[in-house]
């Protein structure tokens, strides 16, 4: 009876760990740097600028867009996610849905590691009328969890709509459209003094390092899923 062994990682799925292991590095030289305040003259210049050139119009529309990133939507996203998953991947399928929950997990971790408080609140553009997003008024910024999950979540159904197909064969049209949809947020959540510009980089670095680590495992399960049927 031969030995069971673990499945090897494809070449391919090896190097996007090893561009997923560079990004979470890139995130950890971003929150030394965030730390240590260098960020500083950069995040408040930034902010001026995009405040500077705001208006009432991008005030309702930006604080609307910005909910996209909250935990509320990327989780029922994920979810909704699970079932057209379910098909390939079994249990597997509830992944997004856990990664979103560890994704708002390790954003509270680094939150209470790294001080860097959230712009004062003579900066905040939300418009009364408009829920605010949830923060705690002590809370620190760094890095965006709306970016993070964001970034991470869109990210994968830009996978899953380019390399599965999941959402039927034209789905590839969707990419622009979730990248745009990313960066918009970035900037939104800037504009209406919700995050730095240092919250929103280190949000989208650990965001994409947790994505392209899911995209490393997803191949390897596409990979060992077609020599199991070459196999058969």
């Amino acid at each position: 009876m031969p030995a069971l062994s673990w499945p090897k990682w494809p070449p391919a799925s090896r190097r996007l760990l090893a561009v997923a292991a560079g990004l979470f590095a890139a995130f950890l030289l971003v929150a030394l740097l965030v730390q240590l305040r260098q960020f500083d003259r950069l995040d408040y210049r930034l902010l001026h600028y995009l405040q500077d050139r705001g208006s009432g119009g991008q005030d309702i529309g930006l604080a609307i867009l910005a909910y996209i990133g909250s935990i509320e939507v990327t989780l029922l996203i994920a979810l909704l996610l699970t079932f057209p998953l379910f098909k390939g991947l079994r249990l597997l399928a509830i992944g997004p849905t856990v990664l979103v929950l560890a994704a708002s997990v390790i954003e509270w971790v680094f939150k209470h590691l790294i001080a860097n408080a959230p712009p004062p609140n003579f900066y905040d553009r939300f418009p009364s009328w408009v829920p605010h997003l949830s923060r705690h008024a002590d809370a620190n910024g760094f890095p965006s969890g709306h970016m993070i999950r964001a970034t991470f979540l869109y990210g994968l159904c830009l996978y899953l709509a380019e390399r599965w197909q999941l959402f039927g064969r034209d789905s590839s049209r969707l990419s622009p459209i979730l990248v745009g949809v990313v960066l918009l947020l970035g900037y939104a959540l800037c504009y209406v003094g919700a995050h730095w510009f240092s919250d929103v980089l280190g949000g989208t670095l650990l965001g994409l390092s947790i994505l392209v680590a899911t995209i490393a495992y997803m191949e390897r399960k596409r990979q060992v899923t077609v020599e199991e049927t070459l196999d058969y």
